[in-house]
């Protein structure tokens, strides 16, 4: 997380856009990048091997009135850039 926060104060960004999310049920998304307005979860795995339970905090942000929920990732130790259902994604932390 902290790679991805410095590589936005190197691009300029003074205020990054990034946020965590936790609600009172514990539901957590590690990390939640807003970009035009709408929000992109992800999570971030110390396994090779995401499944789609991973992602199952996701859905919480489309509960939330105003709020937009665009596609997400699950970073981790994974080889290859692949798809884990259909709208997130399983992304390589050497991608970062």
């Amino acid at each position: 997380m902290t790679e991805i926060l410095k590589s936005w104060l190197n691009m300029g960004e003074q205020n990054p856009p990034l946020y965590f999310f936790r609600d009172h049920q514990k539901r957590e998304i590690d990390l939640i990048i807003e970009k035009d307005g709408v929000l992109h979860p992800i999570e971030i795995k110390q396994t090779a091997t995401p499944n789609p339970k991973d992602v199952k905090a996701f859905p919480v942000l489309d509960t939330i009135a105003g709020i937009r929920r665009g596609s997400g990732a699950v970073v981790c130790l994974s080889d290859k850039l692949l798809p884990l259902n259909d709208t997130d994604m399983i992304v390589p932390v050497w991608l970062l």
